[in-house]
Parts: C-alpha cells; structure tokens; sequence
C-alpha cells in the first residue's frame, strides 16, 4: 500500500530478506506504483507440480528458514488454498516476526480469527520494541481492519504519524488511509445504531390504542360509557 519503488524500501526489502528471490516478491505485492506493464501479476498465474515441488523440497531441508515456508506459502495462495496459505504466512511470523510481507499477504487470504489474534499479539510486542516501524504497524492495521476494528486500525497509524515516524513521502498514503478506516468505523456505528434500534422495536411492543388513551389516568377518572338501555346488556331470559 506504499510506495515501494523508493531506493530506500527497496533496499530495507532487500536486505531483509538477504538477497533473496523474494525480495522481488515484495516488491511485486506491495508496490503500487509498479504499472501493469512492469510487473507481471503472479498472483493470477496458477503455481506448477514442480514449483511446488521444489517450494516442499526446499522447506523439508530447511524448515526453520522463513524464506521457504514465505515462499510455499505464496505458492498455495496463488493455488487459493488460502487456508494452507494461512498456515505457512503463520510460520513465516514465528521465525521472523518483522517480516511485514507474510502479515499482509495473511491479512488478505481470510485468515481464521485464532491466527489473526496471534498475529495481533506479536505485532503489540513487536511495536514496544520497534515503535516506528512504518511496515509493521501498517501490518498491524491491516489485520485490525480485518477484525472489524476500524477505529483502533485507524489509531494504530494516527500514533505513527504523531511520533512523526512516517517518511515525507508517505504522510499523504497515510493520511488516507487513516480517513478510510475512520470512515469504515463511523459506518459501522451507524449500523449498531440503527439494528439496536430495530432490536428495541421488536422486544418493546407498541402500545394498544385503548392504553395509550388512558395512560397516566387513574381509575375513577375513566368513567363508563353510556349505553342506552337494552343495547349491550339485554337482559337473561328467565
């Protein structure tokens, strides 16, 4: 959601990653500034057996580098087997848990709320530890717009911007987001709003015509009606 065609990102990217092919994926998934033209959309592209295989080889050889299980796991979302997607972006986190790219693309695979609220808990630790980590709180965001906590998605990076620890070049980016969330917020309470309204009505029924009349009127004040004689109260036959 920045833009990552900058030297400086895509040298923070590179060097995260070591070097590795992966730091294009990166690059790829995360640039919006890249036109179609320029980069090929991968996501689109259905993996291979052998990609697989060799993703599978590469990750029983070195299980505890989060590079392969990144690398399987981009695999499986492009195959939308987003569930197993999940998994392996989970892993990716617990080996390295300030790689940003495995929590956004996880943001976006319909992560179940069990790996979400791990990733949320991991990102909490990590921003006393990196309080300016631009990447990091921007995954942190995401992953509470997808609990539906617009507001604090939005504060996340609202906090960001007072310790002035976004670049110039990304305050506007950010800055819309931050509107984006807070109207998504401002929607949602509206909606809680109008469906407690409609709980209410249906739990409270209305009034009948006859007590709303008569409400706040004590007893000896209603009189009867009158009733001519033999109309309403004909007498029993003996």
């Amino acid at each position: 959601m920045f833009d990552l065609d900058s030297k400086a990102f895509k040298g923070k990217a590179i060097t995260a990653l070591r070097g590795s092919a992966l730091a294009a994926l990166l690059l790829v998934a995360l640039s919006f500034s890249l036109a179609p033209s320029n980069a090929a959309d991968l996501s689109k592209v259905p993996p291979t057996e052998a990609e697989f295989k060799i993703a599978k080889d590469n990750l029983a050889a070195a299980p505890k580098d989060f590079k392969a299980h990144l690398a399987l796991a981009e695999l499986y979302k492009r195959a939308g087997s987003n569930r197993e997607a999940v998994k392996e972006y989970a892993a990716t986190t617990e080996l390295n848990p300030s790689c940003y790219v495995a929590y956004h693309q996880m943001a976006y695979s319909n992560p179940d709320s069990a790996t979400v609220e791990a990733a949320i808990e991991r990102l909490n630790k990590l921003k006393e530890e990196k309080p300016r980590d631009l990447l990091l709180r921007v995954a942190l965001s995401e992953l509470l717009e997808q609990r539906k906590e617009f507001y604090h998605a939005a504060r996340t990076l609202v906090d960001l911007l007072y310790q002035n620890a976004v670049p110039e070049q990304h305050v506007a980016k950010v800055n819309s987001r931050i509107r984006l969330l807070l109207g998504k917020a401002k929607d949602m309470q509206t909606l809680e709003k109008a469906r407690g309204l409609e709980d209410e009505m249906e739990v409270v029924p209305p009034p009948l015509p006859e007590a709303s009349l008569r409400r706040n009127l004590h007893a000896s004040k209603i009189k009867e009606p009158k009733v001519m004689p033999g109309v309403g109260h004909a007498p029993l036959l003996p």
